[in-house]
């Protein structure tokens, strides 16, 4: 190891070149790091079960941790900072392998066999909702097809990963890796992305760059379905935002318009709702989305760029802790309808050949009450005077009803 570079980067995997390391671990001691902060980046396999056979990156920078999972398409399983959990309890207890996930099971529901990361992205030729869309087939004739669920993204294994170290005051630690989605007669598109944090820092950064490799031009969808349990989540929180409009996805919604953004405790057979919001941003389109516990005394939030992901969506689900009490906070290129009703909608990014698509989001936690007064600045900053528009039922232009 040469700790006076300025990056060090070690190759977990690269199927390309016949390289893969099953477990291998580096940390400031081997950096001979004096500060604070005992950072370390971990790779292992997990055995048995479900997740037999699935590939785990652990980042630990002293302060914030998370897990990213390479064979499940570079989620997010499970983040901590401090003694606060990121993430939530799924009824799906194990990092379940894309071997058991079949995406057409359940009408098109499979997707759900293996849900219970942090931070999953959904696309990326499709997401939302399943539904009926028309592909072109090997003959070059339009053929009626479903769509599955938020697509195949995230249960497609990686080709490469690395991680590397930056030196510097702070140090950056962080992990890179492509995901390949294609098929003869079918989309080919490239996600490569890069996932960064600071060594004692509150934060990680997700930089994804997605390109069309094929010929010919190809739609894509990409939602980051951002997954938020206890300790949080609880009665009395809040889903903190500046909100220029939200509708209802379906008339369930509409039931809870009155408080959509706040949360309850867990409900034994609640059924989900789901809300559809334009967000404003600042002079250069940014915008922050939070969530805030019930006494503002800690909370999460995204950062991102409605010039690149212009949609955002809230998922409730007040269930019983036991079925998956939980919110998602959904940036995205689209709402979660199915594809087709998003593409009459204009929703739907067009990739020329060669041509890519950036996206950046960084995740934040705010661990007091004055770190959680900053940050209501900064979205009442961005709310300024506007007053949102609040759709009692829903609206066409947003959702099918």
């Amino acid at each position: 190891m040469n700790p006076s570079g300025t990056v060090f980067e070690k190759i977990l995997l690269d199927v390309e070149k016949d390289i893969y390391v099953e477990n291998w671990v580096v940390s400031s001691e081997e950096f001979k790091d004096n500060s604070m902060s005992k950072w370390r980046i971990e790779k292992r396999r997990l055995k048995g079960g479900l997740g037999d056979g699935v590939d785990i990156v652990e980042v630990d920078n002293g302060r914030l941790s998370f897990t990213m999972v390479p064979t499940r398409g570079m989620g997010i399983w499970r983040g901590r900072c401090g003694e606060d959990s990121l993430g939530w309890d799924s009824p799906v207890k194990e990092l379940v392998h894309p071997h058991y996930v079949n995406l057409e099971a359940r009408n098109g529901l499979g997707w759900l066999a293996g849900f219970n990361e942090w931070v999953v992205r959904c696309g990326l030729e499709n997401n939302g909702a399943p539904g009926e869309d028309v592909v072109v087939d090997n003959r070059g004739n339009q053929k009626r097809v479903i769509l599955p669920l938020h697509g195949k993204v995230a249960n497609i294994p990686a080709s490469f990963v690395s991680a590397f170290v930056k030196a510097g005051k702070p140090m950056e630690l962080g992990v890179n890796g492509e995901v390949y989605e294609r098929s003869m007669f079918g989309p080919n598109l490239k996600l490569s992305t890069s996932v960064t944090t600071e060594v004692g820092s509150n934060w990680l950064r997700i930089r994804d760059v997605v390109e069309n490799l094929g010929g010919i031009d190809t739609e894509m969808q990409l939602l980051y379905h951002c997954n938020y349990g206890t300790p949080l989540l609880e009665e009395g929180s809040h889903l903190m935002a500046p909100v220029k409009q939200v509708a209802p996805r379906d008339l369930r919604s509409s039931e809870g318009i009155e408080s959509y953004s706040k949360f309850s405790k867990p409900q034994p057979g609640y059924v989900e709702q789901v809300y559809f919001h334009e967000l404003l941003g600042d002079e250069r389109g940014c915008t922050k989305v939070a969530l805030v516990n019930k006494k503002a005394t800690k909370a999460t939030s995204l950062s991102f760029n409605l010039r690149q992901l212009p949609y955002f969506t809230l998922w409730k689900n007040m269930a019983s802790v036991e079925d998956g009490y939980v919110i998602g906070l959904e940036p995205a290129t689209n709402f979660p309808n199915h594809k087709a009703f998003e593409r009459r909608h204009g929703r739907v990014v067009n990739l020329k050949p060669s041509e890519r698509y950036e996206v950046e989001i960084t995740f934040a936690v705010h661990s007091d009450e004055a770190e959680v007064r900053l940050l209501e600045d900064e979205v009442r900053k961005i709310q300024r005077r506007v007053k949102p528009k609040i759709f009692s039922h829903p609206d066409l232009e947003f959702s099918p009803g």
